[in-house]
């Protein structure tokens, strides 16, 4: 009796340890290991957002932001990482996309202003030339005397937290009918090009269809 007394003591302890140890290994990814919305802003380092307020899953578009120590940011915007059919969804025929912009930001009131003086974007043929970091389309544009270029904002919350959109008129905050992302640690890209040139390095571009695309633009 004394026997099956002490078995049951052992089991309901382990069972007591699995489940502590469950709880702490839970506590502590939501702790260290899980993307967390910023609440300051570090210089040099890449931050990372998601449509809305959610951290993007690994298919979803993002942005990446990144202030720089001499006044200027780099602001990413990657549209690469969906399926084919995601593309073409709804009659549509869009295509993978990776926009880069560099520019001077201004903090004011504790929120950022980033206002471009230069940008490119990348277009890829389909969802399968991104794996082989094949384009078919590059173009660079010079924002320094474009006065329609309104720029971002990247505003601090009520609660602490940064949200990265557009510029509300009093530039205090960002609007709430256009996009906005909500800023978070734990970015998957350590390092943002520093330029166009760098941006444009990381890309072969597939010379048949610049060719084509050429060909029709000059019918």
């Amino acid at each position: 009796m004394k026997k099956a007394i002490n078995v049951k003591k052992i089991v309901v302890i382990a069972i007591c340890l699995i489940v502590f140890v469950i709880i702490v290994s839970v506590v502590l990814k939501q702790t260290f290991f899980n993307p967390k919305p910023i609440t300051e802003i570090k210089k040099n380092e890449v931050y990372i957002g998601g449509s809305g307020f959610e951290y993007p899953e690994s298919d979803q578009s993002r942005y990446y932001v990144e202030f720089k120590d001499d006044g200027t940011y780099i602001l990413m915007y990657d549209d690469s990482r969906r399926s084919q059919d995601s593309y073409w969804e709804d009659g549509s025929l869009g295509v993978p996309v990776i926009e880069c912009y560099f520019g001077k930001y201004k903090c004011k009131n504790g929120n950022y202003l980033i206002n471009p003086t230069k940008g490119c974007i990348a277009e890829f043929k389909d969802a399968a030339s991104v794996d082989k970091n094949l384009i078919n389309f590059y173009k660079e544009k010079n924002y320094e005397k474009d006065f329609r270029a309104v720029g971002d904002i990247v505003c601090k919350l009520k609660n602490g937290r940064y949200m990265l959109g557009a510029p509300t008129e009093d530039k205090k905050s960002y609007r709430k009918d256009v996009y906005y992302y909500l800023l978070y640690n734990k970015s998957d890209i350590k390092k943002l090009p520093s330029n166009p040139e760098e941006f444009r390095k990381q890309f072969k571009m597939d010379k048949k269809a610049e060719q084509e695309r050429l060909a029709e633009q000059s019918q």
